[in-house]
């Protein structure tokens, strides 16, 4: 069994939609039924959304509704952009983007983590000079990442961010 199917039910579902498709509409490919793609959206499909996957993909979409944790998770999964873990890291690092702040301009994201055996907390700040600043501003704005990040998806968080850049340009 390959690893898409294990995530999808389906390595043909899986097959059908390209990852950029997959990220800017945060569906995850389930299954499919007859002619109908089956998709796990956050929320119920909008006409529109439905309309222009059907066009993108040539064949009628269906979504079910899934948390944006588990579609986030399963699109990382599916994409195979979940970074290795060394036998070396034995540290972790969360940011807690639901629990940030401003001072003036600085942005102050609560983070956490263990080293080894021991618990640490404290706040990550990204100043407007840091080159992170604005992605942040955008991680604590949207709600798939209303979550605990591990620092681990920080990469891919970025890519997606650049996409979301590029595509408002």
């Amino acid at each position: 069994m390959s690893s898409h199917q294990l995530i999808t039910g389906s390595v043909a579902a899986a097959e059908l939609v390209p990852a950029s498709v997959a990220y800017d509409n945060h569906i995850v490919p389930l299954r499919i039924l007859a002619d109908t793609l089956i998709v796990a959206a956050e929320s119920p499909l909008t006409t529109e959304t439905q309309q222009r996957l059907h066009f993108i993909l040539n064949r009628n979409v269906r979504g079910v509704t899934r948390t944006a944790e588990w579609i986030a998770v399963r699109l990382h999964e599916l994409n195979n952009d979940q970074p290795e873990l060394d036998d070396a890291d034995v540290g972790v690092t969360w940011y807690w983007p639901n629990w940030h702040w401003c001072d003036g301009d600085q942005l102050n994201v609560k983070c956490s983590g263990w080293e080894g055996s021991s618990h640490w907390s404290g706040c990550a700040k990204f100043p407007p000079d840091h080159p992170d600043h604005d992605m942040w501003r955008w991680i604590v704005s949207v709600r798939p990442y209303q979550r605990l990040v591990d620092a681990k998806e920080v990469p891919s968080i970025r890519r997606i961010w650049n996409r979301y850049v590029a595509r408002c340009r």
